[in-house]
């Protein structure tokens, strides 16, 4: 719509300049004539007179310059010099048309909303298109046909919105469609559609979800009604029964009920605090939580409200928050629990303003008489920290939950070295976890489940590659025909076409182009039907035992059943005749020096120099009548 609007514009401005230089010209020419007042005609003033309508009764050199009657409709009529075929002639005097040089009073208005093809289509006024101005200022009803969620199925499905806007402001401002917007809400952009989960936490009967926006923009905003319960904090309930106050805006950008949030409290601490809870006493949560069934331990983190006298003045927060809260059995002391993860506890600037906030925490809590001690455990390469009420305790990166509380049980014994420990002993002695079920009915929940589905990291699609060409082996009996190209079908697959020196076929084979320079493939098929139709030499059943056994002995594994690889038998008829010199450590023959002999003697390998089964007979067939030979 924005280049539809400039472009119409720029013809505008087009048929404004040329309306502007002729009433210069024209003017010019009137000072500048010849014949006196009443003696000028229109025949004079060329420019005039070349928009003069052959219709008219007179012709231009009948008619005078200055002809006008008050208050009587003009006889005489124009033409368009610019879009003599789009604009209609229009009636005027001649005195205004020289003395005044009026111009054609369609071209002063040409961009209309026809002008603007996208927002007419989506007018749905009673005038006609072609007669609206593009800066009206008129209020007319508009229809928007675009795709919406079906909030029963899910699926998308075509929706109109129909709403009521200037024409000015949606020509000249591209105001979009108010309900796309969220200026207007129904059932396409509603809270109910897009967010029927919110809207069932609604804590208000008189508020229906179907007539409230999803977003800051709304019909309030727009007509400047008041409308409560668009913009103010509404009353929410999840389903635990917890009440609180929140902005539509912020639930729909994640935020929830703050008693059943989870983002001061993470599953190592509940695992920490439940293996600690088989140790000493742990005290119980200040508010139980209602979506623990009976049974189920509550390990959520503990708030403490500092007495105002004990405040800091720089602190801005109400109440101090506690991993946990133990009570050391036949002591009267109150230790917390910190679990400092590296995760969030690795930063340098976290971790420096981290560490004095932490000493300065202990000491509060002590001073007010709320805790005795605060126990840090800190987890990988985190810096200990020093304090008189605070004890560091550090662990391994991979440490588990025992690992971690037995940390915690000994820094506390050592710490209280005059107290016994009655259970202390018999949990290190036992070496593993005891409570993690505790945890993990706790953990599940609360968050639903005990570890979130990790994310399958999706498959980036495959670049494709270059058309390069590419030499062939040097084994390979095919020449290239041409370039290489992308196979009909499968393009990510690169051939060409060969033709086969070996057969001297004119046939044009087309093959992998990859396949044919690694050598997988070195003719167009037919050392691989010479291959096949080779007849094997024939192997008695007597001798296939004989080399299963041979080989056994020598610690080779070797099928039970079926013919025997050529290489074992080659090798076993050398060693039989005191030709063991020519095998290798493993005692079998070598696949290079056969390779070489099978060059020399021009005998077809396979496929990259692989030496093929009847070679390794023939070679061993070879060294043998060599042998009987230079003993003769």
């Amino acid at each position: 719509m924005r280049e539809e609007l400039t472009a119409s514009q720029s013809r505008q401005g087009d048929a404004n300049a040329f309306w502007d230089a002729h009433k210069t010209t024209v003017r010019a020419l009137w000072a500048n004539r010849s014949g006196g007042r009443g003696q000028s005609v229109v025949a004079d003033i060329h420019p005039v007179a070349q928009q003069w309508d052959p219709c008219n009764p007179s012709s231009p050199e009948e008619v005078l310059a200055t002809a006008q009657r008050r208050g009587v409709e003009s006889p005489y009529w124009w033409r368009c010099p610019l879009f003599p075929e789009d604009h209609p002639r229009w009636s005027a005097w001649p005195k205004d048309r020289v003395q005044a040089g009026a111009g054609c009073p369609a071209c002063r208005k040409l961009t209309r909303l026809a002008d603007l093809p996208t927002l007419a289509a989506q007018y749905r006024g009673d005038q006609p298109v072609e007669d609206v101005a593009y800066g009206s200022h008129s209020h007319v009803p508009w229809l928007c046909r675009t795709w919406a969620v079906d909030p029963v199925t899910g699926l998308w499905r075509t929706v109109e919105h129909r709403f009521t806007a200037e024409v000015k402001s949606r020509a000249l401002q591209q105001d979009a469609c108010l309900v796309c917007a969220g200026f207007l809400v129904d059932d396409t952009n509603s809270l109910q559609t897009w967010f029927p989960e919110l809207a069932a936490q609604l804590d208000d009967p008189e508020l229906d979800p179907a007539t409230m926006p999803t977003t800051t923009h709304n019909a309030s905003q727009r007509n400047k009604t008041p409308d409560p319960g668009m913009y103010a904090t509404l009353l929410w309930r999840c389903r635990h029964g917890h009440r609180w106050e929140s902005t539509i805006l912020n639930r729909v950008q994640g935020n929830g009920c703050g008693q059943c949030s989870t983002s001061g409290i993470s599953k190592e601490q509940v695992r920490l605090a439940a293996e600690l809870a088989e140790l000493f006493d742990l005290a119980p949560a200040q508010r139980p939580d209602p979506r623990l069934p009976d049974g189920v331990r509550d390990f959520a983190s503990h708030r403490l409200a500092v007495p105002p006298a004990f405040k800091p003045a720089h602190w801005r927060y109400q109440d101090v928050e506690v991993d946990a809260i133990l009570h050391l059995p036949g002591l009267e002391a109150a230790v917390g629990v910190e679990y400092d993860g590296s995760y969030h506890h690795a930063s340098t600037v976290r971790e420096g303003a981290g560490r004095r906030n932490e000493r300065e925490k202990s000491e509060v809590l002590a001073s007010a008489g709320l805790l005795d001690l605060v126990v840090h455990v800190r987890v990988g390469a985190l810096e200990p920290l020093e304090g008189e009420h605070l004890l560091s305790v550090g662990v391994a990166e991979r440490s588990g939950p025992f690992e971690q509380a037995s940390a915690v049980a000994r820094a506390l014994r050592e710490r209280y070295a005059a107290h016994y420990w009655p259970r202390l002993d018999d949990y290190l002695a036992g070496g593993v976890a005891v409570a993690q079920h505790q945890a993990d009915a706790y953990i599940a929940e609360v968050w639903g489940q005990l570890a979130p589905p990790r994310a399958k990291r999706p498959k980036a699609e495959p670049k494709a590659r270059a058309l390069r060409a590419t030499a062939a082996h040097p084994d390979s009996w095919l020449t290239p025909v041409g370039e290489p190209y992308r196979r009909p079908g499968k393009p990510r697959e690169i051939v060409r076409d060969y033709l086969c020196r070996r057969c001297g076929s004119n046939e044009i084979v087309t093959a992998v182009q990859s396949q044919v320079s690694y050598g997988t493939r070195t003719s167009c098929g037919c050392l691989k039907d010479e291959v096949s139709q080779r007849k094997r030499p024939v192997i008695s059943r007597e001798e296939i035992l004989a080399v299963r056994a041979w080989a056994a002995g020598r610690g080779h594994e070797i099928a039970v059943t079926g013919r025997v690889a050529d290489r074992f038998t080659a090798s076993y008829r050398l060693d039989a005749a005191g030709r063991s010199d020519l095998l290798g450590g493993d005692g079998l023959l070598a696949q290079a020096p056969v390779a070489d002999w099978a060059h020399r003697e021009g005998c077809a390998l396979g496929v990259r120099g692989r030496v093929t089964s009847d070679v390794w007979l023939d070679y061993a067939h070879h060294q043998l009548t060599t042998s009987d030979r230079q003993l003769t």
